[in-house]
């Protein structure tokens, strides 16, 4: 072996690790090839004026890497089969210009194109002010958390979630839904939850019932297991039992889908009569419900109607719900309030996709609800919330360009975008609406997003949040969407 200069010899490198990147370099370079041996340890000692020790130090992790091997009575020699000659074999192979083809099975949502979060007007329905949200309190329950760690919760198991933050939830669920009698399930978001229950309940060539226009992301989650979605007629009183039943009688319905409290993305109330009428369809043809109550907490005409869960003597109804909307998507906190056989089903399906909860975040939950800032903060929540869809009704009718019902809670607005009073102007496209706010950084949903249909000729709705900015913001919002149609107030 000639004599080398060691690697980067002047660094803070140690020795041993200098002279492994010269052997290695020297490989590369083709000044040693496969099978060529290398000289002694003394001789490589006395070449580079380093310690014997050092140099079997650097040859044992030249071995442990796969570059040379010790032969006994030989002693080192260049492998045949070299690391570099793998990777530039397979780098040949696999160039940018022929990426690997991976044979995916299943698919996933599609990514967005522009972030809500990105835009300066963010009209999402489902957003919280988070600017709004008490952190300092919550991060004294957090920490008083941390401070006294319960180490055994911080281990494995419990994957329905923490006892404390269920024993909570099932209190809130009793005060506030008047759900009892039900095991309660957390999860990583409601998303989680829908995820769950259609791996459990579904397989291809089953049906689920949905609304023909409903939440995108549930019907995602239906269809990749296979399963066709039945788009059910609806009206200003929610989904159409009568349709649903001829759904029903076609056969194969395993699942039924339902937002009934304020439907996403209409806002509408399923009336008692329909949700009655639903309810023993279900019970008549043994079809569960999937009960998404995703905002039950900002209802403010009256109180709102008790949600299916509360009345199951058939146990079938799936009871879902989240506390996104009441303190922040990141908490990623959703609930199942669902039977026992459910909830054990649950439980040892999502062993399978995580191990634990997120137990600090629960535990400063529990330890915020029971101290009381839960409530408090949700009341200031549902106060602001209400005079922010006041105040939004009163600026959309400073324009003849929208039409809509008051809904009597959620956090948006399900608006029609009205025909000009030029006949010679088109009917305005909530799609082409919504491509153009993109430009001008506001993010608002049109109708075709909701759509389980794509090829429905329906471009006239969008569907406006209310809650996530300030008043002032959403009248400058609101104001630049409208001079985008080109009309006037």
């Amino acid at each position: 072996m000639k004599v080398f200069k060691l690697h980067n010899a002047n660094s803070s490198q140690a020795k041993y690790l200098q002279l492994a990147e010269t052997v290695r370099n020297a490989i590369k370079q083709g000044q040693l090839t496969a099978g060529d041996k290398l000289p002694s340890v003394k001789s490589i000692s006395q070449d580079l004026g380093v310690n014997r020790h050092t140099v079997m130090k650097s040859l044992a992790e030249l071995v442990a890497e796969g570059w040379i091997e010790s032969i006994q009575r030989v002693g080192y020699k260049v492998v045949h089969n070299l690391p570099i000659e793998r990777s530039s074999t397979l780098a040949q192979v696999n160039d940018s210009s022929h990426p690997t083809n991976y044979r995916f099975v299943r698919s996933g949502s599609q990514l967005p194109t522009y972030p809500a979060s990105d835009c300066e007007y963010n009209f999402a329905g489902g957003q919280p002010d988070l600017t709004q949200f008490p952190f300092d309190e919550f991060k004294r329950c957090m920490s008083d958390v941390l401070s006294r760690p319960q180490l055994v919760e911080l281990s494995y198991g419990q994957s329905a979630g923490t006892p404390e933050l269920i024993e909570q939830i099932k209190r809130y669920l009793r005060k506030s839904r008047a759900i009892t009698e039900r095991e309660v399930v957390i999860t990583n978001g409601s998303q989680e939850a829908l995820f769950i229950v259609a791996q459990l309940l579904l397989q291809t060539g089953d049906k689920v019932a949905v609304e023909g226009l409903g939440y995108p992301p549930a019907m995602s989650v239906f269809s990749s297991t296979g399963a066709e979605l039945v788009g059910v007629k609806q009206d200003d009183q929610g989904m159409c039992p009568d349709d649903l039943e001829i759904q029903i009688l076609k056969g194969n319905v395993r699942l039924i889908y339902l937002t009934p409290l304020h439907q996403y993305p209409t806002t509408v109330t399923l009336t008692i009569s329909r949700r009655m009428a639903i309810y023993q369809l279900a019970v008549r043809h043994s079809i569960p419900i999937v009960e998404d109550d995703y905002d039950h907490e900002f209802h403010y005409r009256c109180q709102p109607l008790a949600p299916l869960a509360t009345q199951d003597p058939a146990q079938l109804v799936i009871y879902l719900s989240t506390f996104s909307k009441i303190m922040f998507p990141g908490a990623r906190i959703g609930i199942m309030a669902v039977s026992k056989a459910m909830a054990k089903a649950v439980t040892e399906y999502r062993l399978m996709i995580c191990h634990k909860s997120n137990v600090l975040m629960q535990a400063a939950l529990a330890k915020w609800m029971s101290n009381g800032g839960f409530e408090r903060h949700l009341r200031r929540t549902t106060r602001l919330n209400l005079q922010r869809r006041d105040h939004a009704i009163a600026v959309l009718k400073q324009y003849d360009c929208f039409e809509f019902d008051i809904p009597d809670g959620g956090m948006a607005l399900w608006v029609k975008l009205k025909q000009s009073k030029n006949v010679n102007q088109a009917p305005p496209s909530a799609q082409k609406l919504a491509e153009k706010c993109q430009q001008m950084s506001i993010y608002v949903q049109h109708e075709k997003q909701f759509q389980l249909n794509k090829n429905s000729e329906g471009d006239n709705y969008i569907r406006l949040g209310f809650a996530g900015m300030n008043e002032g913001k959403f009248a400058d919002g609101i104001a630049l969407l409208a001079n985008s149609l080109h009309i006037k107030n």
